[in-house]
């Protein structure tokens, strides 16, 4: 398997500026491949500065995408599916700018916006029209936007593999591909292994996370058998670690981090590298 490793920048910071570039160099040094940087706050974001941050260390990245109440594609209300489909383009444009070839996330609604029932069919055509536009623009700046199911606390709209694997299909896009989170996937899947089998070609991007946000390899995920899924369907992406910061209370606050998940996010960086790297290894071995 020809992947690559990837740490998201969350595990430091929420809000990622030009004044934490020397994150890049830190995570080089652990001996990543690229990092992954959260698109929350566009304007507090500095392409050029990441980018030239980027050369120096070769290093890769990836960009870990929200949307808001005010730009939200299902939303019934037109005004605020084209304030969606502005940021859409605008977060493939920042993604090509700093190098990045793959935006992932869950674009089609924004985190926690739940209403208290399941979608509708109006929802779900309103969101596939917007992505279905924004995969226009993401192919011509040669961005690849991938789509992550979250769990059935943070969103009403996309909670399994197959969702997300049905509404790329609809949208028809070679742009628009799906991306696996395993610890959304703990949650919501019967076999995440088989989930992943079940994406096949449509697997854009993959997300390392352990079943309590800790070390990878110290939970309930079933690794062995993850990677030799992603052996299966030819996966030759991002394995990118995601955790978060325990010492932001805002960040706590909107993943529910409660306690201490990890000794420190150094420990995390090192060890769960360590751990995915030799398991991807076995993987391919047999």
């Amino acid at each position: 398997m020809n992947l690559r490793f990837g740490l998201n920048l969350l595990i430091h910071t929420a809000s990622f500026s030009r004044a934490d570039v020397g994150l890049i160099d830190a995570a080089a040094a652990l001996g990543y491949d690229g990092v992954e940087v959260l698109f929350g706050d566009l304007d507090g974001l500095d392409a050029q500065a990441t980018r030239a941050a980027l050369q120096r260390a070769g290093l890769g990245v990836t960009a870990c995408c929200v949307m808001t109440e005010a730009a939200n594609p299902c939303s019934a209300d037109a005004g605020v599916r084209r304030a969606a489909l502005e940021r859409l383009r605008r977060m493939a444009d920042l993604t090509a700018e700093m190098g990045g070839a793959v935006m992932a996330g869950p674009l089609y609604a924004p985190v926690r916006y739940l209403t208290g029932r399941a979608r509708t069919a109006d929802e779900w055509q309103r969101c596939t029209e917007v992505l279905a536009a924004a995969a226009a623009h993401a192919e011509r700046t040669g961005v690849l936007m991938a789509i992550e199911p979250l769990n059935r606390f943070e969103t009403y709209m996309v909670n399994t593999v197959a969702d997300a694997v049905q509404l790329c299909r609809e949208v028809g896009s070679p742009a628009l591909k799906v991306h696996v989170d395993t610890f959304h996937a703990n949650i919501e899947e019967k076999d995440t292994a088989a989930a992943i089998r079940a994406a096949g070609p449509y697997l854009g991007h993959f997300h390392a996370s352990e079943n309590d946000r800790g070390v990878p390899g110290t939970g309930q995920v079933p690794w062995e058998r993850v990677f030799g899924a992603l052996r299966d369907v030819n996966y030759s992406g991002w394995v990118t670690i995601e955790s978060f910061a325990t010492g932001i209370v805002d960040l706590c606050a909107a993943a529910c981090i409660w306690r201490p998940l990890y000794e420190s996010p150094e420990a995390l960086a090192r060890d769960g590298l360590a751990f995915l790297k030799a398991t991807a290894r076995r993987a391919a071995a047999a």
